[in-house]
């Protein structure tokens, strides 16, 4: 089975608030070694020569030399990662090797090149008959004269332990770059499964969110960790409501069409003064104006959330 990079899914990262958004930006990289390479290549100069061995279990590093180096990725792939967005790499592998230096190497590479930014020693044990995980804190200072750790990450680079001899093989099962501060319950939306430090900003199913969606309400995060709300009846019914008069101007009957039964309605003057008000269960419906002196008036109805008011004039020859 070959498989590619998987960057841990944060469902609710476009859904959300900004706040919400926050927490999902910084998902774990899992490179999962187990029957595949997940994308990671040998290094191509020849004092870094190695061959990549997808094993059950996890993949084998067989060295050519004793600086054997892989990548994740060609030169031409970009993780385009800043360097500040994790603090963390962890590393599960098992050296059998009995080398007197066993320091193992983590590079960091700008994107479309093969120069290392800078890099770090991670010591590891020797003889191992087990897989053992070790944790490099990507804050601290990488080695002396490599370089910083800042701009673009394009590509990670791992170093066999030093000492490794041409046809030592070392085996490794997973890494994980990730963020040491992030949600620590795991009944969170946003869990993320190795942060350390809690950053107070879980969201629970219930939690309120916004869907982007203007003609919804009351939206939360529900059991499937998805931001949803209930669509708004109210402004549903006034966004298709159409009221119409004729004829226009009047001089006896108003006639009133509406896409619901008219309902309570109100007729005002010019100066907002109450000269009529009725009841109507029809779409349809006839207004006696007869008794209104000519002018300007208002129709007000109440079929939506707010009143509406419709302007008409009454006018005799």
């Amino acid at each position: 089975m070959t498989t590619s990079l998987r960057i841990s899914s944060c469902i609710v990262s476009l859904l959300l608030s900004s706040m919400v958004a926050s927490t999902c930006a910084t998902a774990q990289i899992v490179y999962d070694w187990h029957d595949s390479k997940e994308g990671w290549v040998p290094a191509s100069e020849s004092n870094l020569g190695c061959n990549l061995i997808e094993q059950p279990e996890a993949m084998a590093m067989r060295a050519f030399n004793t600086t054997p180096v892989m990548r994740s990725g060609t030169v031409n792939e970009s993780l385009g990662i800043d360097a500040g967005t994790y603090d963390r790499v962890q590393i599960t592998l098992r050296n059998p090797t009995t080398s007197g230096n066993p320091n193992a190497r983590l590079f960091a590479y700008a994107p479309e090149t093969n120069s290392f930014m800078c890099h770090w020693n991670v010591l590891v044990d020797t003889e191992m008959e087990e897989f053992q995980t070790y944790t490099l804190n990507l804050t601290s200072p990488p080695n002396s004269g490599s370089g910083t750790f800042e701009g673009t990450v394009g590509r990670f680079g791992w170093r066999g332990p030093w000492g490794v001899a041409n046809g030592d093989t070392i085996y490794w099962k997973q890494m994980v770059v990730y963020n040491s501060v992030g949600c620590t319950d795991s009944e969170a939306c946003n869990y993320a499964p190795y942060a350390e430090v809690d950053n107070g900003m879980c969201v629970v199913v219930g939690d309120s969110c916004d869907d982007g969606n203007d003609d919804t309400i009351n939206d939360m995060m529900t059991a499937d960790c998805l931001c949803a709300g209930e669509v708004d009846e109210v402004q549903d019914i006034q966004s298709s409501l159409s009221v119409g008069m004729a004829p226009n101007p009047a001089s006896t009957q108003l006639w009133v069409t509406s896409s619901l039964p008219l309902g309570r309605f109100r007729v005002l003057d010019a100066q907002g003064k109450l000269c009529m008000t009725d009841h109507s269960q029809s779409a349809s419906t006839a207004i006696d104006v007869s008794g209104l002196l000519p002018g300007t008036y208002f129709l007000e109805t109440h079929l939506g959330r707010t009143p509406q008011l419709y302007r008409f004039i009454v006018h005799r020859l």
